[in-house]
């Protein structure tokens, strides 16, 4: 009987691993996304020191396979199906929160108070920040450092009790404490948006990034702290939609079509952009406006998506740029800077060339 069930047992293992395993030689059932996220097959032997075997073999392999096996987005769906509808739970990404809301993983340490940044890094990011603002100030353009809040920074009565939200000693005031004591010219827009929030939704559901609506409200105050003229953004005129496809939903069910609500704004005619570009999360994006006034150049983020065609319809040129280590070198002038950065990335604040340190390999 003990035989039996140890056949069983073992079968119950070798079975799925030789199907995930010999599956992969089916056409289209890997997961070739996994190239994609930077997963590559790894190789046996190396040439780093002339031909010997790969150590690191195992490990690689290992990373790679989970990443890539056969059917792995089915698999992913429906297993994370079956977490958030019996459990309510994700996966170490994705936070069911209440209400239909998702939430990033990755803004749990803010949320929590974990992972404090040391007073030296804080110190390197003001003080990186003030350069910055030195500089344009050099070049005649006002500054304005903005920080994109976490979701659940807003919405924090929305993510499942047992998460606490620590709000002593939390980084981004931290940093904004350090920017006080340099002068540096910064905008808290957290209680602007939890004060908008009675009235509408100013984050996705099914996304990490702020709506539309909470686009617009964050340019309208980044107008008025830097005296920037813009228009009535409501004489545009605008629907509801439900065509945003939310990074959240793909985390959690990668082999699902889903979608967010979100408020698309008639922009027609307002701007054209100057060159072409894949998708809105090119490394520069230029657009020229047909009746804006001033020049903007704002360092930014994925938060900046929503933000760019209002943006590009109230300046006369606008520059968006995802280059890191953020810098001034290669534009002449500008009447407005703008540092723009999730408050989950604030720690890569710093001038360096290191690509652990560049937001634009984080998203």
């Amino acid at each position: 009987m003990k035989k039996i069930m140890l056949v069983i047992y073992c079968a119950l293992i070798l079975i799925p691993c030789a199907f995930f395993s010999l599956g992969m030689m089916i056409p289209g059932a890997a997961n070739t996304s996994s190239s994609a996220e930077g997963v590559e097959m790894p190789k046996l032997l190396t040439e780093e020191q002339g031909v010997s075997i790969n150590s690191k073999f195992g490990l690689e392999f290992e990373k790679y396979f989970a990443k890539s096996f056969a059917y792995r987005n089915k698999v992913v769906d429906i297993f994370s199906a079956i977490k958030t509808a019996v459990f309510s739970e994700g996966n170490d990404q994705v936070v069911i929160g209440k209400d239909g809301f998702l939430f990033f993983g990755e803004t749990l340490d803010d949320y929590m108070g974990r992972s404090r940044m040391s007073d030296e890094d804080i110190n390197i990011a003001a003080d990186f920040l003030l350069e910055l603002y030195n500089e344009s100030t050099r070049k005649g353009a006002k500054f304005l450092f903005v920080c994109a809040p976490n979701k659940n920074s807003i919405y924090p009565e929305m993510m499942p009790s047992r998460y606490i939200m620590n709000t002593d000693g939390r980084n981004l005031d931290r940093l904004y404490s350090a920017l006080d004591e340099r002068g540096v010219p910064y905008l808290d827009l957290r209680p602007i948006l939890i004060e908008a929030k009675n009235e509408q939704l100013v984050y996705h559901k099914r996304d990490t990034h702020w709506n539309a609506e909470g686009a617009r409200i964050a340019i309208e105050a980044i107008a008025d702290k830097l005296s920037m003229p813009i228009d009535d953004f409501s004489e545009y005129g605008k629907v509801e939609v439900t065509d945003f496809p939310g990074d959240l939903d793909a985390l959690l069910f990668p082999e699902r079509e889903m979608y967010d609500n979100n408020t698309e704004y008639n922009f027609g005619g307002k701007f054209t952009f100057k060159k072409a570009y894949s998708n809105m999360m090119a490394n520069e994006i230029i657009a020229n406006g047909t009746d804006g006034t001033g020049k903007l150049i704002m360092f930014r983020d994925s938060f900046a998506n929503a933000m760019i065609p209002f943006f590009a319809s109230v300046t006369e040129t606008s520059t968006f740029s995802r280059s890191t280590p953020y810098s001034l070198d290669n534009y002449d002038t500008a009447d407005y800077v703008i540092v723009q950065i999730a408050e989950r990335y604030i720690n890569t604040l710093k001038p360096s060339d290191d690509p652990t340190t560049n937001t634009a390999n984080k998203e």
